[in-house]
């Protein structure tokens, strides 16, 4: 049985694929050169800013670097069967959506008590829609802070700065819709 390619891997294959070398896509992204060659080699977890930027410099999309599961039909997606990425410590998102070949994605993030996308707000072109499922959400959009609750929703422009963090004493369980996909 082979072996999926490791996060670290793809990078690398896309970026020899589009013939760029360490230092221009280290440069594009904002990160050092050592900092990319330890990635590529699954040494450290990019923040979700970070990995973002490398999709964006090389012009793929966060879903297309994260491992592969093979569903077995397209419109079903099976809870065993769903990608998964971890951009920090204490964050999971999981794919529900069976690609990103549709107009939506459906993702299903989970983030440990004092778990967050980080101090550095990020921005992209789509439209986001999330419930809260679990515990309490602390969503940054530009200078506005909003406090969600188990229950509360809300819906933004992604191209505003944003960012996300457990608010809560226990763990965040969130339902987001984002379009277009950019997972």
């Amino acid at each position: 049985m082979l072996r999926a390619a490791s996060l670290g891997e793809r990078i690398r294959t896309s970026r020899l694929n589009r013939r760029l070398t360490l230092g221009q896509v280290a440069e594009k992204v904002g990160v050092s050169v050592s900092a990319l060659s330890q990635l590529e080699r699954d040494q450290f977890n990019p923040t979700i800013a970070t990995l973002k930027a490398i999709a964006t410099t090389l012009d793929t999309t966060i879903g297309s670097l994260v491992a592969e599961t093979s569903p077995l039909d397209r419109a079903v997606v099976r809870a065993g069967e769903r990608k998964r990425l971890s951009p920090r410590r204490g964050i999971t998102y999981q794919l529900l959506t069976p690609d990103l070949s549709g107009h939506i994605e459906l993702i299903l993030s989970e983030y440990e008590v004092g778990a967050g996308t980080g101090e550095e707000a990020f921005a992209y072109s789509a439209e986001q829609c999330g419930l809260v499922l679990q515990g309490v959400a602390q969503v940054h959009l530009g200078d506005t802070v909003h406090r969600l609750r188990a229950g509360d929703s809300i819906r933004f422009d992604c191209s505003i700065p944003h960012r996300i963090a457990n608010a809560g004493r226990g763990r965040l369980r969130c339902l987001w819709a984002i379009s277009p996909p950019t997972f």
